[in-house]
């Protein structure tokens, strides 16, 4: 019976002997390699940063498109209506820093929004002295629009048509497709059909209601009781066979009651007032 024991294996000397050469170096590189609790919260500390950083560009993307939303659709900041009565003018400053003056019985609704000034001019007369930005100032007149560039301008609305005079700097006027540009000193004639050409401006005439006064130099009586009407509520009926008379002179507004008395003194017609204040302008029978 073999009773020998099998030889027992033993691990070379020099195994232990290289792994104590490397004990050094392994405890050298625990400083320099992080742990596995290390690795784990640095994992999440990556994957909270990428959900910030995504986050951050949604809501970049919600401002954004919000923003540009806002822009497009242009929304009115404030809107406010201007009026005067007859026989009255004011001068009012608009929340842009501009200036309006307006005539007897006008009214205008101006609207301050994001990208734009708009006004409005519903009926009568208004002086604009716009204050420059980067925001358009244009002023809607029956179908036209009096654009802004660099300006101060009158408009005058009747029932169907408008002048528009400008003072200084320029406007450029559409009416449909039609495209005109004015100049300081320049007045154009615009009907619900089209404009006429610009012509120059009697800048005395236009700006006399700045001080109180209307003028007229040759103008034709239909014109003058047109401009005289602006002044008084019941109206002014003419015969149409002394339209074309003329009329000239400077007359004080808060006095068109008076002018009118007197206009059987300057021409052949009768004046007659009826007990609501119309007034009946008749040529004179020969």
């Amino acid at each position: 019976m073999n009773t020998s024991k099998q030889p027992q294996r033993q691990q070379p000397p020099e195994t232990e002997s290289n792994i104590s050469d490397l004990m050094p170096y392994i405890k050298a590189a625990k400083g320099k390699f992080p742990s596995k609790e290390e690795l784990f919260a640095e994992v999440n500390r990556d994957r909270d940063n990428r959900k910030k950083v995504i986050k951050t560009v949604q809501y970049t993307a919600v401002l954004v498109f919000c923003a540009l939303g806002v822009w497009t659709v242009n929304p009115a900041i404030s809107t406010d209506t201007y009026s005067t009565r007859y026989a009255e003018n004011a001068q009012y400053t608009l929340h842009d820093g501009s200036k309006v003056h307006l005539n007897s019985n006008t009214t205008l609704v101006t609207k301050l929004r994001l990208r734009s000034r708009e006004i409005m001019l519903d009926k009568g007369e208004a002086a604009f002295t716009v204050k420059h930005e980067l925001r358009p100032f244009m002023v809607a007149v029956n179908n036209s629009t009096v654009l802004d560039i660099g300006t101060v301008f009158n408009i005058s609305k009747w029932q169907q048509s408008f002048v528009t005079t400008v003072l200084e700097g320029e406007v450029e006027l559409q009416t449909g497709e039609q495209k005109n540009r004015l100049t300081a000193g320049q007045s154009i004639h615009v009907t619900d059909q089209a404009a006429g050409a610009p012509y120059l401006a009697e800048m005395e005439m236009v700006t006399a209601w700045y001080s109180g006064k209307i003028l007229f130099n040759k103008t034709p009586l239909k014109d003058a009781i047109a401009s005289i009407q602006r002044y008084r509520k019941a109206p002014i009926k003419l015969d149409p066979r002394v339209e074309e008379l003329l009329i000239t002179g400077i007359y004080d507004i808060s006095k068109v009651e008076q002018l009118l008395d007197s206009m059987d003194t300057m021409f052949p017609v009768i004046v007659t007032r009826a007990n609501d204040g119309e007034i009946n302008i008749q040529k004179m029978h020969s």
